[in-house]
C-alpha cells in the first residue's frame, strides 16, 4: 500500500493541478467536484489493453497519451467540454523507466487539453488501462447518435485511413514493395495519427445546438455512420440510409501515395482507429460552420430515405455513378442494418 501511494505522488499527482477552488481531486477516499451551473454531466470510458488496443512494445508515452485521446474523442462527438478524468492503471510491474514515460505522455495530453486528473486506481496484472473522462453541455445540448434527418450533409472531421495504415506498419504486415509506397516521412505520419490521435475538441463544443447527429470514428467510418443510421432510424421510425461520395473522402498526402497503387477503399472507410469526428447536420449549419472550421470539416455524403448504404464515385450532380460495396472494398462489408461485416 505504501508503495502504491509513493508511486501515485511521484507520477500522477502533480497532474491534478488545475481544479477549480474548492474542488479535491487525489489524496482522498474520492473526489469532490462541481461542474457549471445549467449544464449536464457527460461521462466517457474507454479500456486499452496491450496486445488489443495497442501493440505490446508501444511507447509509454504513445499509451498514455492514446488512453486519454479516446476518451476526449468521445467528449467532442457529443459536443462537450472537458472537465477532468481518473485513471485506473494495470502494471505487470513497478518499472520507474517504464513509469517516467508513461506520466510525462499522460501530463502533455492533459495539459494540451487542459483536463487535470482527479484520481483513479493502480493494480498489478497484465498491462491495462482504462480511463474515465467527465466534461460538459449545456443543459439538453448534448450531441447524440439518434439526431440525424432527411437530407442531412454528412461530414467528417479530417482525414480517414491513417491509423489502420500506420497500424500495419507497427505490426510487420507489410511487404517490403508496399514499404516502399510510402516515404519515411510519410510513414512517419501515419504512426502518429495510429499513436497520438488529436481530439477534435475545437469543432466538437462548436457543434452543440447545430449538428443534429456525431459519433466519434473508432470502429471505421461505415461501422460508426451505420451506429448513426441505427439510432436515427429507431427515433424516427422510418428508414434512414446514407450516399457517400469516395472521391469527397479526406486522404493525407500518404493514404493518397499507397491508394496510387491500391484499389480497395478498406482503410478509410473500415479499418478504424480514426478518431476524426462522423456528423450529420443541416446544409446552412454545414455552410456556417465549414466558414469557421475549414480544415476540420468535410463533406462527404447526405443522409437519405433508402436503407443501407450507398457509394458513389462522385456526386451525381458531377456525373457520378453508383459503385458496388465489392467494388470499393473488395468484398461485401456489412454492419447491421444488413452491412456484412469483414
Amino acid at each position: 500500500m505504501a508503495e502504491e501511494f509513493r508511486l501515485i505522488d511521484r507520477y500522477f499527482k502533480p497532474l491534478s493541478e488545475g481544479l477549480h477552488a474548492g474542488d479535491i481531486g487525489i489524496g482522498d477516499d474520492g473526489a469532490v467536484l462541481s461542474i457549471p451551473a445549467g449544464h449536464q454531466l457527460v461521462v466517457v470510458t474507454d479500456t486499452l489493453v496491450s496486445g488489443v488496443h495497442f501493440p505490446v512494445d508501444a511507447k509509454p508515452y504513445d499509451i498514455a497519451w492514446k488512453a486519454l485521446a479516446v476518451n476526449l474523442s468521445d467528449l467532442a462527438a457529443m459536443a462537450a467540454k472537458p472537465g477532468f478524468f481518473s485513471l485506473a492503471l494495470t502494471l505487470p510491474q513497478n518499472d520507474p523507466v517504464w513509469l517516467e514515460e508513461f506520466a510525462r505522455g499522460l501530463q502533455a495530453i492533459s495539459q494540451a487539453y487542459n483536463i487535470p486528473l482527479i484520481g483513479g486506481d493502480t493494480t498489478k496484472g497484465p498491462l491495462t488501462i482504462t480511463v474515465t473522462a467527465h466534461g460538459w453541455v449545456k443543459q439538453g445540448r448534448a450531441l447524440l447518435r439518434s439526431g440525424a434527418k432527411l437530407d442531412d450533409v454528412i461530414c467528417v472531421s479530417g482525414c480517414l485511413g491513417d491509423a489502420g495504415l500506420g497500424l500495419k506498419h507497427a505490426l510487420n504486415q507489410l511487404t517490403e514493395t508496399e514499404q516502399a509506397r510510402l516515404t519515411p516521412s510519410q510513414w512517419q505520419s501515419v504512426l502518429q495519427a495510429l499513436h497520438r490521435p488529436q481530439p477534435q475538441l475545437g469543432l466538437g463544443e462548436a457543434l452543440s445546438g447545430k449538428a443534429n447527429a456525431g459519433i466519434d470514428v473508432s470502429d471505421g467510418l461505415l461501422a460508426d455512420l451505420g451506429h448513426i443510421l441505427e439510432c436515427s432510424q429507431a427515433r424516427l421510425q422510418q428508414a434512414l440510409g446514407a450516399e457517400l461520395y469516395l472521391n469527397e473522402l479526406p486522404l493525407s498526402s500518404a493514404m493518397q501515395a499507397w491508394f496510387a497503387h491500391e484499389s480497395s477503399w478498406h482503410l478509410p472507410l473500415a479499418a478504424g482507429d480514426d478518431y476524426q469526428l462522423c456528423l450529420t447536420m443541416s446544409e446552412a449549419v454545414y455552410t456556417q460552420l465549414k466558414t469557421q472550421f475549414p480544415d476540420h470539416l468535410y463533406r462527404i455524403g447526405k443522409i437519405t430515405s433508402a436503407d443501407g448504404i450507398v457509394f458513389w464515385d462522385r456526386p451525381q450532380a458531377q456525373g457520378g455513378k453508383a459503385m458496388s460495396h465489392k467494388d470499393v472494398l473488395g468484398e461485401p462489408y456489412c454492419h447491421a442494418n444488413g452491412y456484412q461485416h469483414f
